[in-house]
C-alpha cells in the first residue's frame, strides 16, 4: 500500500479495495523481527531488513544471520538491514561499566542473559559491536541498560564516541 497498491483481503480481517490516500514520497523500509527459522525466512524473503532479538548469545546471532543471508540469496534478495538489538551501558570505564551491570542483573534484568548484554568501556563496546558486523550484522538497536538517567547520559555521550571508533574500522 506504501507505493500505491489497492489490496482486499477475505482473511482474519476483510476489507476491499484499501488503498492509502497520502503516501511516503520516498520508500519505506520494513524490517521483520523474527527469532523462528519460518520468520527469519519471511524476513528475507518479504521484508527489506531483519531484527534480531536481543536475547541471543553471540553463537545464535552467528546462526539466525547466516541462515537470514542464506535465505536471502535463496529468494533473490540483497537486504537493506541486518540488525540486532542489545542492552549496552558504554562505562567510565571497566569497574563502572561492571558495577553498573552487576547491580541490573542482581535485580533481575528482562530475563536476558548476560551474555548477551553489551557493558564495558569504549574499547571493549567497539569490539563487541565490530564481532557483531564481522558475522552480518549492519545495525545495532540499543537499549541502555540503567534507568539511572546520569548513567544513560554519560553512556549515550560515549556511545558517540563507539560509532566514531566503528566508522574508522
Amino acid at each position: 500500500m506504501l507505493r500505491g497498491e489497492t489490496v482486499s483481503s477475505s482473511g482474519r480481517f476483510g476489507f476491499r479495495d484499501a488503498r492509502l490516500a497520502l503516501r511516503p514520497a520516498e520508500h519505506v523500509e520494513f524490517w521483520i523481527g523474527a527469532s523462528a527459522r519460518p520468520a527469519i525466512d519471511r524476513a528475507a524473503r518479504l521484508a527489506d531488513g531483519f531484527l534480531a532479538s536481543p536475547s541471543l548469545t553471540l553463537d545464535e546471532a552467528r546462526d539466525q544471520a547466516a541462515f537470514y543471508l542464506e535465505r536471502c540469496k535463496a529468494h533473490g534478495r540483497t537486504p537493506r538491514a541486518v540488525a540486532i538489538r542489545r542492552d549496552i551501558y558504554v562505562g567510565e570505564s571497566v569497574p563502572d561499566a561492571d558495577e553498573v551491570t552487576a547491580r541490573v542483573l542482581a535485580a533481575g534484568y528482562r530475563g536476558i542473559p548476560a551474555a548477551a548484554l553489551v557493558a564495558g568501556s569504549v574499547e571493549s563496546v567497539v569490539e563487541r559491536f565490530a564481532e557483531l558486523a564481522a558475522l552480518g550484522y549492519t545495525d545495532v538497536i540499543v537499549r541502555h541498560l540503567t534507568n539511572d538517567q546520569a548513567k544513560v547520559l554519560g553512556s549515550l555521550t560515549r556511545l558517540g564516541k563507539v560509532r566514531k571508533a566503528l566508522a574508522s574500522v
